[in-house]
């Protein structure tokens, strides 16, 4: 009878074994399937067509959403800001974050620029948002991500083009000087 038991035990067991090891890449709860560099990158053709696209379309949204934190700042719309920065916040943490997080769109050539500008707005964004503290580990990924790369051009929010190097002096020198709105 106890035999019986341990044996069913067992069968069960290395079923649960089995599935645990079928399950193709590693799990995250926080950010879902952690994607293994090379296994899952788009190396050309549609698939690299349409991360491309997605990330150009982030970059716009980013760029939008900056223009609107800039002009609410200027009205003093305390309370507008407050919403729209909530909004903003939720965006990048379901839309840009789990997009960057890969580590091979930094290094393809079709792809790194826009991944380094993705990287540089949300910087940006997070100053105007009022959240220096925030800022620091974007631009500490932003610098080891490129590191030896840092002539790449990005579009700071201003609509000019500087070096990744330049950008991120600049958001150094800015992350602290824009206060937060009062109420």
């Amino acid at each position: 009878m106890i035999f019986r038991k341990l044996r069913v035990a067992l069968v069960l067991m290395a079923a649960l074994l089995s599935l645990a090891c079928a399950t193709p890449e590693p799990y995250d709860p926080l950010l879902g399937p952690k994607l293994s560099g090379d296994k899952s990158a788009p190396l050309g053709g549609n698939a690299l067509a349409e991360r491309r696209g997605e990330m150009r379309r982030a970059s716009r949204d980013l760029a939008n959403f900056y223009s609107t934190l800039v002009d609410l700042r200027r009205r003093r719309d305390a309370v507008g800001h407050r919403h729209f920065k909530r909004f903003v916040d939720t965006y990048m943490v379901e839309h840009l974050d789990p997009m960057i997080a890969r580590e091979w769109q930094s290094e393809h050539p079709a792809l790194a620029g826009i991944d380094a500008n993705l990287r540089v707005m949300k910087a940006a964004l997070l100053i105007q948002m009022g959240e220096p503290y925030r800022v620091q580990p974007v631009i500490d990924e932003l610098a080891r991500r490129f590191l030896g790369r840092s002539r790449i051009l990005v579009t700071y929010p201003s609509g000019t083009q500087v070096t990744i190097k330049k950008a991120i002096q600049i958001l150094q020198d800015r992350k602290w000087r824009v206060g937060r709105l009062e109420t």
